[in-house]
């Protein structure tokens, strides 16, 4: 369907191919994905992945004239977790995250050129990733009484990625919402409608 793209260097910019496969037997569908699952698990090397994720993060941060005060790394079952320490939090947060976005971007793809440490990043600093999900937690709620009010669409704000794939996350635990985004780049934007099954 799409080639792809190997972008700049190979990180910045590049863009998967994609492809159009049709599962023959369904029974199965259930039992690869448990499989490709634990394989996954079984190949990343946490402590090599910590190692290098911080390593990056910090000659990052240094480029950018930023003082680091101390760095925090861990690991959960599937993401190498980073918290930053610095006197100017607000400098790499940036504009709605973009920066701390944009870090956390380009040490994910640096981690996923090589297999064994081919783990998802989250980095934050200022505990900013959990002030922002109480921030949309906040719109979410607005929007779910606007949507059992009106039984009409809900359309959020422009947002980055992660806080889209957010608000995905909590409707589809909630129960009762379909979800879907609309747009493209720095406009892509995520709708809220009341499910089939609720109407």
């Amino acid at each position: 369907m799409d080639e792809g793209t190997k972008g700049l260097f190979g990180l910045m910019g590049a863009k998967p191919a994609r492809v159009l496969l049709t599962i023959k037997d369904k029974s199965q569908v259930k039992e690869l994905k448990k499989i490709k699952k634990e394989e996954s698990k079984r190949e990343i090397d946490f402590d090599l992945a910590c190692k290098n994720a911080q390593e990056y993060v910090s000659k990052i941060i240094s480029m950018m004239n930023i003082k680091i005060n101390d760095i925090k790394v861990g690991h959960d079952e599937d993401t190498v977790n980073i918290e930053v320490s610095t006197d100017s939090g607000s400098l790499l947060i940036g504009r709605s995250g973009q920066s701390l976005n944009a870090l956390e971007y380009v040490v994910q793809l640096m981690l996923n050129t090589n297999s064994s440490t081919r783990a998802k990043v989250s980095i934050d600093t200022e505990n900013y990733r959990q002030k922002q999900q109480e921030r949309l937690k906040a719109i979410i709620n607005k929007a779910i009484e606007y949507v059992n009010r009106t039984k009409k669409i809900y359309r959020f704000d422009p947002m980055s990625a992660k806080d889209r794939k957010f608000i995905h996350q909590y409707f589809k635990n909630l129960g009762g919402f379909d979800t879907f985004s609309e747009g493209e780049g720095s406009m892509r934007k995520v709708g809220v409608k009341l499910s089939i099954d609720k109407n």
